[in-house]
């Protein structure tokens, strides 16, 4: 207790203190009688704590961005929804940055952020060919970069996202409660398409593995009646170095087609612009955390964001083409930001 405090005293810091203010406060609303001084900081903390009441200490910083309210409103979006923080600022519509979300989330103590994607490694030899690529079309014209048709596999899988970058994770609960894998691992498709300026290709999914003769196939299927209606045959087509791409056959085939092949170094999803288009996608089909009973589902639901989704993007991810490849030569022929 605190002994040298009057009644009178003890009274007004009780009436004080239940409005919450805080110590300092306390002491400064305090009057003090003419024959002692006013009651010391250390004097009116010890008489809350033998009353106990907790002292209200006023948080030193700016105001908070973020009320308790929208607090639990951004952890629930991340662990019901699997939302990522740049999502839960454009859904919840916040008035703060993806950054001042992260540092909500992290201060929460119970959600975990796993990060699965992993860069491709590059040897040595991946990195010169990479430079050496910019070096040989770092010039070129964005006219150049429009008469080419960008192409890329994708496996889409009934359980989620294949290597997808991050997911917020709530430790409290069981993993069964945020993701639902289905008997022997669930279905999956494997689906090409390309895209130019000009327009998208048509999506085509494959059966089983993708070999030299079915790749053949897709680009006879889809490909070519793109590149005569939309170029005239006259165009560049771009496609990885998987082995069913660079398997003597499909050089042949394409050779003998008159079909002009862009030189591609290995190992460089950063500077292809479809993969930004997947990832886009990618959000679109499994939003809020969606996963698919059946395969047919999964197709239509894949077809549909094709069809409505990636247009959006294929004119500002072409003009990116010479930062790509400026972003390569600044990194020395390492990874990009890409």
């Amino acid at each position: 207790m605190a002994p040298w405090l009057s009644e009178h005293e003890k009274g007004q810091i009780d009436a004080l203190a239940g409005q919450e203010l805080s110590v300092r406060a306390i002491v400064k609303a305090l009057k003090p009688r003419p024959d002692r001084s006013r009651p010391s900081y250390a004097t009116v903390s010890r008489y809350l704590a033998s009353r106990g009441r907790r002292s209200v200490r006023k948080k030193p910083g700016p105001k908070r961005l973020l009320s308790r309210k929208s607090e639990r409103r951004i952890i629930r979006a991340v662990s019901v929804d699997a939302l990522t923080c740049g999502q839960v600022v454009h859904e919840l519509h916040l008035q703060c940055s993806a950054k001042t979300v992260r540092r909500t989330l992290q201060a929460a103590g119970f959600l975990r952020c796993k990060r699965v994607a992993r860069k491709p490694s590059l040897s040595s030899d991946n990195i010169r060919k990479r430079l050496a690529f910019a070096t040989a079309f770092i010039a070129k014209p964005m006219a150049f970069w429009h008469q080419v048709v960008f192409s890329d596999e994708k496996i889409w899988s009934c359980d989620g996202p294949f290597g997808s970058s991050q997911r917020w994770v709530d430790c409290r609960v069981k993993s069964s409660s945020y993701a639902r894998r289905q008997h022997s691992g669930g279905g999956k498709v494997h689906m090409w398409a390309g895209m130019s300026l000009h327009s998208l290709t048509m999506a085509v999914f494959v059966e089983g593995g993708l070999n030299a003769v079915k790749y053949q196939q897709v680009l006879l299927e889809a490909l070519l009646p793109f590149g005569l209606e939309m170029f005239d045959f006259n165009f560049t087509f771009h496609q990885d170095n998987a082995p069913a791409h660079t398997a003597n056959a499909t050089k042949a085939w394409l050779d003998a087609l008159g079909v002009t092949v862009l030189p591609w170094p290995a190992r460089s999803p950063d500077l292809n612009p479809i993969e930004n288009v997947w990832g886009v996608l990618s959000r679109v089909v499994y939003r809020k955390g969606r996963q698919f009973a059946r395969v047919a589902e999964l197709r239509a639901a894949v077809l549909a964001a094709w069809a409505t989704e990636a247009q959006k993007y294929v004119v500002p991810l072409l003009e990116s083409m010479p930062r790509r490849l400026q972003a390569v030569l600044d990194a020395r022929g390492h990874h990009t930001k890409y």
